[in-house]
């Protein structure tokens, strides 16, 4: 219960409280939490505290609102292990969950001078841009853009693409580039508007910037990638040791 006495604000501890009763599976994801006024005769505390602790699990992304039906237990975030090399595709199946895309756009361009730099080419040297919207048995998770160095031979169709939904695929499958191992880096950024909108998010929500860089078989390095995460749809997990 809550303890007025305490020097932890109540909100906060009314939040801790209805976090715990969602990991716990108490409320399922997807599924109705109470109502304020239910909120408000359970635990005795104002209006006011209740919507400070639930403004502070919708930022946490345990929580989502709907305008006109209420605030609903969000699904439970995707998990990737900092050591797994696994394409976006792989990591949905593995967690059942159907992995799709929307083709914004694939075309032979000259990247900006970092990424040339990344895949070590010299410069004015075109490469091929794959940008899409990766989704989530049907929900909008990231935006993926991708940079391949390929050889003037080893085209990729929008077809290809459709076919098999996963780059590493057509990549070992078509050109025997089989990928072996990859450097990649982690931030938080926030969502501009176009980026909001594509997600279906909130304008300066928390995105979390993934950078990757993948070699092949060879070790020489054969794309760039940047994928930008929903804050309340992805984690990534890692185990450290001594």
């Amino acid at each position: 219960m809550i303890n007025p006495y305490d020097i932890i604000p109540k909100y906060y501890q009314l939040a801790n409280i209805l976090r715990q009763k969602i990991r716990e599976g108490e409320w399922p994801p997807r599924t109705p939490i109470p109502s304020e006024r239910q909120l408000e005769t359970q635990y005795s505390v104002s209006r006011t505290t209740i919507r400070q602790a639930i403004d502070y699990l919708e930022k946490q992304g345990f929580v989502y609102r709907e305008h006109g039906r209420g605030t609903f237990v969000s699904p439970q975030k995707l998990q990737k292990g900092m050591q797994e090399l696994t394409s976006f595709s792989e990591d949905m199946l593995r967690r059942g969950i159907q992995p799709g895309q929307v083709i914004q756009s694939i075309e032979y361009l000259l990247p900006p001078e970092e990424v040339l730099q990344r895949l070590e080419l010299s410069p004015n040297t075109k490469v091929l841009r794959i940008e899409r919207i990766r989704l989530g048995d049907g929900n909008p998770i990231g935006l993926q853009t991708s940079y391949l160095k390929l050889a003037e031979e080893q085209v990729i169709h929008r077809e290809d693409l459709e076919a098999t939904g996963s780059l590493y695929r057509i990549l070992q499958d078509k050109f025997n580039i089989i990928p072996t191992e990859a450097d990649e880096t982690l931030e938080v950024t926030l969502a501009t508007p176009s980026e909001a909108s594509l997600l279906q998010i909130k304008a300066g929500a928390p995105l979390l910037l993934n950078e990757r860089l993948l070699y092949n078989q060879n070790r020489e390095p054969v794309e760039f990638v940047k994928i930008l995460y929903r804050g309340d749809r992805y984690r990534y997990l890692t185990r450290l040791t001594k």
